[in-house]
């Protein structure tokens, strides 16, 4: 005890006046003297626990140390005796290996053993070494070597077969350089195929080199090589880290003078020499450190982008949690993937980092808890409810969260140093937390404030403290040691500074401001006033009364109270003590009420618990607090304290249901109100108002969507559609459905309708409605027809809209047609006609023309077409079919390559690196089951190609056929016998009917069908009757048509004349010599005989026209002029036509007659010779025809002559031709064998 004093006493004198932190800390302590010997105790045990723990470490460090320094001796010391045996070696003569077995069972066996070499084996293949004379199979043994799929466990066992060899085989070194340099020959531009083999070779050839196996200079070379292409293809994805790092771990000493950084620094520290291997000399090693330092940096330039990605996806992954409040399971997968890859690169960086001893870049700090699966559990963990948004709408939210924030320009603003009430939230908010804090509560009995509306007797500064506990005394006595100081300062200069008058001045001005305080009923003057108050007012004091007068405001002004709360949020940024002294004075005015238990003031209690639900919902008032508050009021949930409940509830339910870690409590809190209402007989009133918060927190959920309610008829026949239909009882449904009345309208239309919708079966099902529908065929064909028009007209709709969401739809109705043509419902021309839409309905074979239905990036129409090809093309048996599907194929593959070699999938002009895979094995495997045989083009030019000879091939024929300038007749194709064969058979099939009873008696397959149950099939329906008005109207109608055509009979043809001769009386005068052989050389055209205008044969003369009778108009003669003509016409010569001109006189209508030449090359000339030109051809085409069509007569009998006669027989027409035995289909799918054999 003495010594204790005296040591305190010592202390205590030597101890310097206390500043305001020791002042803090020796309250904080209670100046207990008996903690400074304790202390001192403490401090010289820690230090000798840390002087044993550094010695420790020293002797582990110099023990590791010592152990990597003699192993690398070790290490070095082997590969120099090594090397130095292999370089002066001494090989044996002829008689050595005449005496060894060189049997070739043997050297074969051993051979085989290499190829599967491990270290285990080594002892046994150096005794076969010994034994065998492997002379003649050194290559084989090089090519196996370095072929083995090895260990790293294996190499040293691999050097020293190989040592072994070598100092027996003079040129096995020259057959294993060569082995080696096939087997690391690395082309920068490929990957590496096994990186695994590739970092045990890597390893094996480096130390062959520095064994001396390998000579040097050629072996080090390729080992340059190598690793400059590894370093070189990998700057950006880093795949082949592992194969670099493997390197460096276990050559990087003997090829670099690596040594690892940790070992280095304790070399360093302790003043030991590690050793360094001389194989190489400083400068080749410097060159291959410097290229593995680039590597390095290139390296950590992608792990800080690893990590920006990562830390980007996660942030992407959490504001989709916020959003949705829900993750996929494929994005939680490929964070997890990416976390593990990054992980791991990381991991071998710092390897990398410490064998070269560069730095690694510093990582932002999110990366190092940056744990995905933690991350994302947490997310779903605090997501669990979903989004929640408890605030409403966005102006509610700016009310409560928008807060002007002026602490960086008031001039009289100090940040307090220590706040005396943080609103920091417990761990977890649970119901027996609160009971506990309410338990301990609920002891102290506090006197209601003075400023309340109860007017209590004593002012509020002489109200005594509740005693707290000896724990919360401590943090107390500090917060008000320190708040003591710094209001005592502030005083004492304010004091200094401001007079008496002014102190008065200033306190009227608060008073009145305190008065229009409660006048600001809106955002903007609330706002206002506490900026005023901050500016003006913003005192310790005056803050003391800003608080009073808040608490003590009416109790009928419930409407301010949310505007108040803002006003003390906003200072509350700048000075903590005015919410905090508010949010105590509401607590112990609460916990007062509760505790007297009257039923009196009850405007006062509603005023409190709104109050504190404004400033919970402002973050002012803590939300542990609050609901221990409504949990107070649900233990005793009757009278004031119900309403008070639903007071609370009404203002802050909704905003704590919606916090994330309120929201359960307050879940139980609802549920307890609405069980106590059932449970407790209460007042109307009261149960009115508690259902009211309750649905007003939780309002019900919206009603579902009620089902559709069918008729029963309906409901039946989707049963059995798409319920019960399936391969074992097909024929049951086409029973069942036959019973049906089909001749209700209703009925048979619903019937149809469920029938044309194959996309709501399962994909497997659409082969067994089609088998139904064609067991309906033969009862219901004209359902079944519609069916088939709705399932094409389907089809068509989904060519002709481009929407992704009727995939799936479009892919079923494809299917679904070509069982359709499997059953024998549908011909193979409307197969081929769909899939020719398909391919080319919308579709633009401009690059540059983007259609709308058929879009570049589009893909589905081939997956179309492969569908229906895969679901009925092998069923084209015929080989007219064959024929017609192959022509399609050919279209086809050129769709295919025109959308493999657009540019939007392809990076380059010959690369299609973009193009889906799976839609190329599609389309591969589609071609494989139609056509195995078939020719694959392997480019758009090759498709274009083909359709070019295709159309060389067939449409030549059709224009000989249709050429009207042919002056030939073609020889008259008739269809060949196997296409006439193919025809009938296709013609027959397609007429057969699935092999079912026509008569409509079907089989008893089963004993629960009886014979009463068949039905014959149902006559076909009567035309509707046509109504009055459509009979008179035929009526009319035919006896127009009858009176129209019997006046045109009635009217006379007129034949229409092209040309008409000239008379003989317009021939009197004669041609002269000049004029007969002008004529002659003018050749075709005028057939020496003038010709008569058509176009002046209507011209009227007049008596005063110069071309009348004669040419002075006077009616006489007219031979003077036609002498004139011809002999203008004669003068003419080979350059002119002549021409007769006939006109009607004025006097009787006489026709008259001039003679006029006109040029040949005239408008009028050229006309009439090329009009008979045409004619003279036509009559020339009609000759060859006729001639062509006797000489064909005679061939063909002639060739009927010399055939022999009981052939003859066969040649008969193709009318006469006898048919053939039609094939009848077979129940179900079609028979492939039965087809085809």
């Amino acid at each position: 005890m003495l010594a204790n004093d005296s040591a305190t006493t010592d202390s205590e004198v030597s101890t310097p006046p206390l500043s305001r932190k020791d002042l803090a800390d020796d309250v904080a302590e209670g100046d207990n003297d008996n903690d400074i010997d304790t202390g001192d105790t403490d401090a010289n045990a820690d230090e000798d626990v840390d002087a044993a723990a550094a010695s420790a470490l020293e002797a582990e460090e110099r023990e590791e140390l010592q152990q990597f320094i003699s192993e690398l001796r070790d290490k070095i010391e082997s590969k120099r005796q090594l090397r130095l045996q292999n370089s002066t070696i001494e090989l044996p003569g002829e008689e050595y290996f005449a005496k060894l077995d060189s049997s070739l069972k043997k050297n074969t066996a051993f051979v085989k053993k290499l190829k599967l070499f491990t270290a285990t084996q080594l002892d046994g293949l150096l005794r076969e070494i010994s034994a065998l004379n492997l002379s003649k199979y050194i290559s084989e043994i090089c090519a196996a070597l370095v072929e083995a799929k090895l260990k790293m466990t294996d190499v040293p066992a691999v050097v020293t077969l190989a040592s072994r060899l070598h100092c027996t085989y003079a040129d096995f070194d020259v057959h294993f350089l060569e082995a080696w340099q096939k087997a690391l020959n690395i082309k920068a531009t490929e990957k590496i195929g096994n990186p695994s083999k590739l970092r045990v070779d890597l390893r094996l050839f480096a130390e062959l080199i520095s064994s001396g196996v390998i000579q040097m200079k050629p072996g080090l070379a390729q080992l340059g090589v190598v690793l400059v292409h590894l370093i070189a293809m990998d700057k950006d994805d880093h795949s082949n880290f592992s194969i670099i790092l493997s390197f460096c771990r276990h050559c990087g000493e003997e090829y670099a003078g690596l040594v690892p950084q940790k070992m280095q620094q304790l070399a360093t520290k302790y003043g030991m020499e590690v050793p360094k291997s001389d194989f190489l000399t400083a400068d080749k090693q410097l060159n291959l450190r410097t290229m593995l330092k680039g590597y390095f940096k290139a390296l950590c330039k992608h792990v800080l982008a690893e990590q920006a990605e990562l830390m980007n996806m996660t942030k992407n992954i959490r504001r989709t949690m916020e959003c949705k409040g829900e993750i996929s399971t494929e994005k939680r997968e490929k964070c997890e993937l990416m976390q593990a890859g990054f992980d791991k690169l990381l991991a071998s960086a710092q390897s990398l980092s410490e064998l070269l001893g560069e730095p690694l870049p510093e990582l932002a700090k999110e990366s190092e808890g940056c744990n995905p699966g933690i991350v994302i559990d947490n997310m779903l963990d605090s997501a669990s409810f979903g989004v929640l948004d408890p605030w409403g709408d966005e102006e509610t939210r700016a009310f409560y969260t928008d807060l002007p924030d002026l602490r960086q320009f008031l001039p009289n603003f100090s940040a307090p140093k220590v706040d005396l009430e943080t609103l920091e939230e417990p761990s977890e908010l649970t119901e027996e937390a609160i009971d506990a804090n309410l338990d301990a509560e609920m002891d102290l009995d506090d006197p209601p404030s003075t400023t309340s509306d109860t007017t209590p007797e004593n002012p509020i500064e002489e109200q005594p403290t509740p005693v707290s506990s000896a724990e919360d005394l401590k943090p107390q006595k500090m917060g008000n040691a320190l708040m003591e100081l710094g209001r005592q300062q502030q005083q004492q200069s304010q004091l200094n500074q401001n007079p008496t008058q002014i102190q008065n001045q200033m306190r009227q001005q608060f008073d009145g401001f305190l008065v229009n305080l409660f006048n600001c009923v809106n955002k903007e003057l609330i706002d206002s006033a506490a900026i005023e108050f901050l500016l003006n007012f913003n005192t310790k004091h005056q803050r003391k009364k800003l608080t009073r007068t808040i608490f003590s405001v009416q109790r009928t002004r419930l409407d301010i109270l949310p505007y108040l709360s803002r006003f003390v949020a906003i200072v509350h940024m700048c000075n903590t003590d005015v919410a905090a002294d508010l949010a105590e004075l509401l607590r112990k005015e609460f916990k007062w009420h509760i505790h007297k238990k009257n039923q009196l003031n009850i405007e006062t209690k509603l005023k409190i618990v709104r109050f504190i639900g404004e400033l919970v919902k402002f973050g002012l008032f803590k939300k542990f607090d609050a609901l221990g508050c409504l949990k107070m009021l649900l233990r005793d949930f009757q009278h004031h304290q119900i309403e008070m409940a639903c007071a609370f509830v009404e203002v802050s339910g909704v905003y704590l249901y919606n916090c994330r870690d309120a929201r359960l409590l307050m879940n139980v809190f609802l549920d307890q109100m609405l069980r106590l209402k059932t449970a407790t007989a209460m007042d109307s009133r009261h149960a009115a108002q508690i259902e009211s918060v309750y649905y007003l927190v939780k309002p019900p959920e919206s009603s579902k969507r009620e089902a559709m309610v069918r008729p029963a008829m309906h409901e039946y026949i989707r049963y059995l559609i798409f319920e019960e239909l399936c391969k074992q009882n097909v024929d049951r449904c086409i029973k069942m459905l036959r019973r049906i009345d089909w001749q209700d309208p209703e009925t048979n239309c619903y019937a149809i309708k469920c029938l044309s919708k194959a996309y709501l079966l399962r994909f497997q099902l659409i082969r067994c409605l089609a088998d139904l529908v064609s067991g309906l065929s033969s009862y219901q064909p004209r359902a079944v027809t519609i069916v088939i028009d709705n399932v094409f007209e389907d089809i068509r709709a989904g060519l002709e809209i481009h929407s992704p969401r009727m995939a799936q739809r479009r892919i079923a109705m494809a299917k679904y047609l070509g069982e359709m043509y499997n059953y024998k419902l549908v011909e193979s021309t409307n197969i081929l006609n769909t899939l020719y839409s398909i391919i080319s309905l919308g579709v633009s074979n401009d690059q540059n023309v983007i259609s709308p239905l058929d879009p570049p990036d589009s893909l589905f129409r081939l997956k179309l077409a492969c569908m229906l090809l895969d679901t009925c093309a092998p069923y084209f048996t015929s080989q007219a079919t064959r024929k017609k599907l192959d022509y399609f194929l050919v279209f086809f593959q050129h769709y295919y390559w025109f959308k493999k070699s657009h540019p939007v999938f392809s990076k380059t002009e010959n690369t299609s690196d973009l193009f889906p895979i799976l839609m190329d094995h599609t389309y591969r495997d589609c071609l494989l089951n139609v056509r195995p045989k078939l020719k694959i083009y392997k480019s758009l030019e090759q498709a274009k190609a083909a359709i070019d000879h295709l159309q060389e091939k067939l449409y030549p024929q059709l224009k000989t056929t249709n050429n009207p300038q042919d002056p030939s007749l073609g020889t008259i194709s008739e269809i060949s016998e196997i296409d006439e064969g193919a025809t009938d058979e296709d013609s027959g099939s397609s007429n057969d009917q699935r092999e079912r009873q026509m008569s409509g008696q079907e089989p008893d397959q089963s004993n629960e069908w009886t014979e009463n149950e068949a039905e014959p099939p149902l006559p076909p329906p009567p035309p509707p009757e046509k109504s009055k008005e459509d009979l008179e109207f035929e009526h009319l109608y035919d006896k127009m048509t009858t009176d129209s055509y019997q006046e045109r009979l009635k009217e006379p043809i007129k034949a229409t004349a092209k040309d008409i001769p000239v008379p003989m009386m317009a021939r009197l005068q004669k041609k002269s010599y000049d004029q007969i052989t002008g004529a002659q050389t003018i050749g075709p055209g005028t057939n020496n005989t003038p010709q008569i205008s058509k176009a002046a044969a209507n011209q009227d003369g007049t008596p005063g026209s110069p071309g009348a009778d004669s040419p002075d108009g006077n009616g006489k003669s007219s031979d003077g002029a036609g002498g004139s003509d011809a002999g203008a016409s004669g003068a003419s010569g080979p350059t002119s036509v002549p021409f007769v001109l006939m006109v009607r006189g004025h006097k009787g209508g006489k026709q008259q007659f001039k003679s006029f030449v006109a040029p040949s090359d005239s408008h009028l000339a050229t006309n009439l010779m090329r009009q008979e030109q045409m004619l003279r051809e036509e009559k020339e085409k009609v000759k060859r025809l006729t001639l062509n069509i006797t000489e064909r007569i005679e061939e063909e009998d002639y060739q009927e002559s010399l055939m022999p006669p009981q052939h003859r027989n066969f040649t008969q027409s193709y009318y006469q031709k006898p048919s053939k035995h039609k094939f009848k289909h077979q129940k179900g799918a079609p028979d492939a064998d039965l087809i085809f054999h």
